[in-house]
């Protein structure tokens, strides 16, 4: 059974009330055994403050939570064994979420929504990763994540969050990422190294741009873009290719590089400036476009 440090159990009883004024620090430090940490943060117009987390070696699971806050930060790092963690930023500005995971059965889960201008970064090395990030609403936030190493997947999801970025970095194994944006200027690149390769975007209307570049083994990309000012780029280097690419609306474009093997790409645009360039060098190769 799992169990709360004393060192945490006596921060939790420190804020177990709201926090209402600016620049509260919160800092829960474990190491070895059955962790388990939970720190939360609230209140109208507080600002500057900090939740710091770290677990090092065994059962690990960490979570924390602010509302309401500007300026304030989350900072979540587990080293070793069965690592878990979430954070959730809700309302506020300004706000910077952080994840780090180092070996072992990694998880990790984090939300900021209707925050503006917010940020939200995991990375995880080594084992069993699995990470998402949910940003829901809100205005001019980022999520970035990084995974080397082992059961990688990511899936990335900013609904109705207007001028939001998606970023995701995979490098080597079960590979797989997915990202979906409804909305406003969006944007997304998936960049996958070594191994069982997939990805997933799909995006929505305004701004649109999305890249993927996948390296080897058994690639697999497919886009979907709605409308406006659509572009998409998809590379793929080596092994089982295949590229799928459709676009409904506007500026439109659409690019494919495959080099090696098993190689098809499609493309289907419907409606406007069109363009695509289709390249295969080497394999099987099978092109569709239909315009």
């Amino acid at each position: 059974m799992k169990t709360i440090t004393p060192i945490a159990t006596a921060v939790l009883v420190a804020i177990s009330g709201s926090a209402l004024a600016g620049e509260n620090d919160t800092y829960q430090y474990q190491k070895g055994f059955g962790h388990e940490a939970h720190a939360y943060q609230t209140g109208p117009g507080t600002w500057s403050n900090r939740i710091e987390q770290e677990q090092y070696d065994k059962f690990n699971t960490a979570g924390a939570s602010q509302s309401d806050e500007a300026n304030s930060k989350i900072v979540q790092i587990q080293d070793g064994k069965w690592n878990y963690v979430y954070d959730s930023q809700q309302g506020g500005s300004d706000n910077y979420s952080r994840t780090k995971q180092v070996g072992d059965d990694n998880t990790s889960y984090t939300t900021q929504w209707y925050t503006e201008d917010s940020e939200a970064y995991t990375a995880q090395f080594g084992d069993m990763n699995y990470s998402t990030i949910d940003q829901h609403g809100g205005e001019s936030n980022v999520a970035t994540s990084h995974q080397y190493g082992t059961g990688n997947f990511q899936q990335t999801a900013q609904y109705y969050s207007h001028k939001s970025v998606a970023k995701t970095f995979q490098d080597g194994a079960h590979n797989e990422a997915s990202t979906e944006q409804y909305g406003k200027y969006l944007d997304s690149s998936i960049r996958q190294i070594f191994f069982l390769n997939s990805a997933d975007v799909w995006q929505g209307g305004k701004g649109s741009v999305s890249e993927v570049l996948q390296v080897g083994l058994d690639n697999y990309a497919h886009v979907y873009q709605d409308g406006f000012e659509n572009f998409q780029n998809t590379e793929q280097y080596g092994f089982c290719n295949t590229a799928l690419t459709s676009q409904y609306g506007l500026e439109l474009s659409a690019d494919k590089l495959q080099v090696g093997i098993g190689n098809t790409a499609d493309s289907n645009q419907i409606g406007y400036h069109d363009n695509s360039t289709q390249i295969q060098l080497g394999g099987f190769n099978t092109a569709n476009v239909w315009q």
